[in-house]
């Protein structure tokens, strides 16, 4: 055999053993409770911050993404395909869906790191704080409300009572309003929390807060979220300043501000769970991570404000957080 022909077929055989030792990637089903720009950014952020730890899309991982629609009769038939294409990992967005995800995924073999999640103790995903469960763990966005009533306190210096809506249905909601009514309690504020369990009744419940309260900083809950949109017309309707949980840069000057946990870091701090797992962890060994001061986003809009008749106080003027 001629030396050219050697060469060849060694290259060859050199090929085809790096060809046979390559890993196979890793599969990650990625299942949400509906496309929502917020929910949507922690999808993007997982994905994100998973290239940058070397899982390249295509080569050392696929996605498999799929969401119910906010259709609660859907989340079986998206947690059943989940679970159907055997991933080595699944990443469940919003409370809703991990909570179905505990009950309905029938191989407990497959880890499940959660996001979108406020309190997952009291959601039944984990059984404290320092720890994760057998087979989840994952990344919060428990809000500090504290700072972010001392925020809209900083914004409209005259506020005395502050409103919000929520759904009495939801495990998060719930955690949100107890932590919610003890921080206004801290720094002096009065609570009106009006109940909504249909997306339909949100206008009508968003206009009893006229009169009631001089702003509304409305808590991350899934329901009026994907209504913030109608929240914002009622109360610049009502000349009510309106701060949000959740950043929204479409309706950014359609707010007074907001005071946000960042969705994409929440995304990403999920996906340095998922890595450890798939490193081997174990998920009862990893505590549920808890957002930090890095991870809120505080927001004015001077545009926002003057719709409802008021502007940003001398004292911010000169503050990075004026949205341009």
């Amino acid at each position: 055999m001629q030396l050219k022909q050697l060469l060849g077929a060694a290259a060859i055989t050199l090929a085809s053993a790096a060809f046979a030792q390559a890993p196979t990637p890793k599969i990650i089903a990625i299942a949400s409770f509906g496309e929502h720009p917020a929910l949507n950014q922690v999808a993007e952020g997982f994905k994100a911050r998973m290239t940058q730890l070397g899982y390249v899309e295509g080569r050392q991982v696929t996605y498999d993404f799929m969401h119910a629609n906010f259709d609660r009769s859907l989340v079986p038939q998206i947690l059943q395909r989940a679970e159907a294409k055997k991933p080595d990992l699944i990443f469940a967005i919003t409370t809703p869906l991990n909570q179905a995800a505990v009950r309905g995924i029938k191989d407990k073999s497959i880890p499940i790191v959660f996001g979108s999640v406020v309190d997952p103790v009291v959601a039944g995903l984990v059984p404290d704080w320092q720890h994760g469960s057998a087979w989840s763990s994952g990344a919060t966005i428990l809000q500090d409300f504290e700072a972010s009533l001392a925020f809209v306190k900083q914004v409209v210096p005259t506020v005395k009572r502050v409103g919000t809506l929520y759904n009495p249905g939801e495990d998060n909601d719930k955690t949100n309003i107890d932590l919610y009514n003890k921080a206004a309690r801290k720094v002096g504020l009065e609570v009106v929390a009006v109940p909504v369990d249909n997306a339909n009744d949100i206008p009508q419940r968003a206009q009893s807060f006229a009169g009631k309260v001089d702003a509304i900083y409305q808590i991350q809950s899934n329901i009026v979220q994907t209504s913030i949109p109608v929240v914002a017309q009622v109360a610049r309707r009502n000349r009510i300043p309106l701060f949000n949980s959740v950043y929204s840069e479409q309706l950014k000057h359609q707010l007074a501000g907001f005071h946000a946990v960042s969705y994409t870091k929440n995304g990403e701090h999920a996906a340095d769970i998922a890595n450890r797992i798939l490193k081997g962890e174990k998920p009862a060994n990893i505590a549920p991570y808890v957002p930090k001061a890095s991870d809120f986003d505080a927001l004015i809009s001077p545009q926002g404000l003057q719709a409802v008749g008021l502007s940003v106080p001398s004292t911010l003027a000169n503050s990075p957080w004026i949205l341009k």
